[in-house]
Order: structure tokens, then C-alpha cells, then sequence
């Protein structure tokens, strides 16, 4: 099995610059060892990225494995040790997560009512208020084909 190495080899100058790209953009930044001033910069060099939450954004960089390239995620705990590694002029890519929206939070269920607001109307429905079952179909079958408005039309006749 092939190795996995980074598309850039170490340059013999000290690594003090790389390259964050964000989608088709590119910006040479500082190179910070600290992951907070890393996203810093991230954001300085994208305005895009001014609101974004931290956790949102992720740094990657590009390989070559087994002929092919490839994206590698930079942990945020990862991310010390990798940038000591760095080439001067790098490529970090930088990855904006989707954000997760909650459908649960601040949302009540809909409430549902009859079309009538006479009591004798508000009942739950039960078997007996179904349609009959056709005599070819099962009783799911005749449910589907009598729709809402006809078993409201039911619930009001009886």
C-alpha cells in the first residue's frame, strides 16, 4: 500500500506564511500556532467568516495517497502539531460546516381541530366513524380513497 504525503515539500526558508483558501478565494495569512488565532485570521482574511461560529469551521489540507488526491481534516487539538509541520506558502483549506438548526427548539406541535365546534362534532375518530370498508378493498384502502373532507362529512351525519 502507497504512503500518504502532503502535495508541497518542507522549504528549506522558515514556514511564516501560508495560504488559506475559502471556496475560490485564496489569502496568504501569518502562520499561528494557535488554533483560536488561526480562526483569527480566518476571519480577517474572509469577511465571509466574520458571524460564522467557531465550531463551523474546520481546516483541511490536500494529499496525495496511492496516486490520488485527497482532503485531510485538521482537529482543532491536532492542530499545534500539524501547523509545526507547515511548508512555507501550505494551502489550508477552509470548510464551513452546515449549520445545524434544532427543529425541536421554540417550535410547538400543530393543533388540530374539526371543520365544526359543535360538541357532538369534536370526537376522536374510531373504527365506527370510518367509512365502511369497500367490498373489494381493506378499510385502509377505503380511508385513503374517502379523504378528509368526506370523513368530516361522515362525522357530521351521524
Amino acid at each position: 500500500m502507497g504512503g500518504c504525503r502532503t502535495s508541497s515539500r518542507r522549504s528549506p526558508a522558515a514556514t511564516d506564511v501560508i495560504m488559506y483558501r475559502l471556496e475560490d478565494k485564496m489569502m496568504y495569512v501569518p502562520l499561528n500556532y494557535e488554533w483560536r488565532e488561526a480562526l483569527s485570521q480566518a476571519r480577517r482574511a474572509f469577511e465571509s467568516l466574520a458571524k460564522v461560529d467557531d465550531g463551523r469551521i474546520t481546516f483541511s489540507i490536500d494529499a496525495i495517497s496511492d496516486g490520488r488526491r485527497t482532503s485531510i481534516g485538521i482537529s482543532p487539538s491536532a492542530w499545534r502539531s500539524i501547523a509545526s509541520r507547515l511548508t512555507r506558502y501550505e494551502v489550508i483549506n477552509i470548510v464551513v460546516r452546515p449549520e445545524v438548526v434544532d427543529a425541536d427548539v421554540g417550535v410547538a406541535p400543530p393543533v388540530y381541530s374539526l371543520a365544526s365546534s359543535a360538541p357532538e362534532e369534536k370526537r376522536s375518530l374510531s373504527s365506527s366513524s370510518l367509512p365502511p370498508a369497500s367490498s373489494t378493498g381493506s378499510r385502509s384502502q377505503s380511508v385513503c380513497k374517502f379523504g378528509l373532507k368526506g370523513m368530516l362529512q361522515a362525522l357530521r351525519k351521524e
